[in-house]
């Protein structure tokens, strides 16, 4: 089933609506790393750790939210284009309820799923070091037992 119209416009706006957002939570987030910049936290040794750790959680947000505003535009494009609803893998269409879940959706599910497995591949060793800790969590107990 193909996007209508209405549909298609409606996604825009949402798109648009949600780009806004996370520019204004970045703009926010800036002027607070700004505020607490001027204020200093070098009176207290114990600050700087804390300033340090609340720094690095802002640039991992902040980060995110830049790769999410990639995916917005990238979404808008494809409305542009007219490829939105399209997996950019496939071809297929992409579900109204994934696109209703996740608005700026390139892929399919099943394609999304395949992209993931060949972006992180599970490493068999970490599996293999799981059943050799449980073997060993076995013997240890038994030696305790």
């Amino acid at each position: 089933m193909l996007l209508t119209q209405k549909q298609i416009e409606n996604f825009k706006t949402q798109l648009l609506s949600m780009r806004e957002e996370v520019l204004q939570r970045n703009k926010n987030r800036e002027e607070n790393l700004d505020i607490d910049q001027v204020r200093g936290n070098e009176n207290h040794m114990g600050n700087a750790g804390t300033a340090e750790y609340e720094h690095a959680r802002e640039m991992t947000l902040s980060q995110n939210d830049e790769q999410l505003i990639d995916e917005i535009n990238e979404a808008l494009q494809r409305i542009e284009e007219g490829t939105f609803g399209i997996c950019v893998d496939t071809g297929k269409e992409i579900s109204i309820e994934r696109l209703e879940a996740v608005p700026y959706a390139k892929r399919t599910i099943e394609a999304q799923k395949e992209y993931d497995q060949q972006k992180n591949p599970v490493d068999e060793s970490l599996n293999n070091k799981r059943e050799d800790n449980s073997q060993m969590i076995d013997l240890i107990e038994k030696e305790h037992e």
